[in-house]
């Protein structure tokens, strides 16, 4: 198949993924917001193209109403799906919504209270910079535990700098906690380096690209792979 008709096929699954996603909620309002978000923003395609080959259940930290875990199970991708957030009215708008998938399921919680037992991908989509530094490490430590030899952490946020793309980030960010869509105490948004040194080397692999597309933000993906095997340091 040529290069261009491939990728016209590609658009167009995930065109439609996005458009059977958006049909599952019935509030008109909601419909159009999350075919729009589904549509513009680059995460959840370049998401399902790191996990759709891995068979290793998903921790979704910061899940909001469940776009991730419907938009891969619309790709075809199977893997138990485990979202965690602690909005209560998402956290039952996604619910109500996975009764047309399998294996998927949502919970209310805060992460910093405790993340669920788990071994697998872990997903950390624009949930940082609604920490405290000092908050934003202890998670990611508790995270990395979390994650399965070979597997990912997908950590997609907006690094501070003085850019116009990070004070548009913000100024959307402080508009959603205006009208109360997203909630928290503050914007805190990491570093560069905090997020390029967020888990030890020792460990995992680190990898990151702008992931911005079309939106005006300053969202970068990093790209955490544990190793397979680790060498266990000998004591004496």
């Amino acid at each position: 198949m040529p290069v261009s008709s491939a990728r016209a096929e590609i658009d167009r699954e995930h065109r439609e993924a996005c458009d059977r996603v958006a049909s599952r909620f019935s509030a008109r309002w909601l419909r159009h917001y999350v075919a729009a978000k589904l549509r513009t923003d680059p995460v959840y395609p370049t998401a399902y193209d790191c996990l759709r080959n891995s068979e290793s259940p998903i921790l979704d930290v910061g899940c909001g109403v469940g776009l991730l875990g419907f938009y891969l199970r619309e790709r075809g991708c199977r893997q138990s799906f485990t979202g965690l957030d602690r909005d209560g009215r998402k956290i039952r708008i996604a619910t109500g919504i996975a009764s047309n998938y399998s294996a998927l399921e949502f919970f209310e919680g805060d992460a910093q209270g405790g993340i669920p037992e788990f071994e697998g991908n872990v997903v950390l989509f624009d949930v940082l910079h609604y920490l405290r530094a000092t908050s934003q490490r202890q998670l990611l430590r508790s995270l990395a535990d979390r994650v399965a030899p070979a597997g990912m952490m997908l950590l997609r946020d907006c690094p501070r700098e003085p850019k116009p793309r990070y004070w548009a980030t913000l100024l959307a960010e402080k508009f959603a906690q205006l009208i109360s869509w997203n909630r928290g105490d503050g914007l805190h948004f990491p570093s560069r380096s905090s997020l390029n040194e967020a888990l030890d080397a020792s460990r995992f692999s680190q990898r990151s690209e702008p992931l911005w597309g079309r939106t005006p933000f300053n969202n970068h993906l990093f790209i955490f792979r544990r190793h397979a095997s680790e060498v266990v340091p000998q004591s004496g």
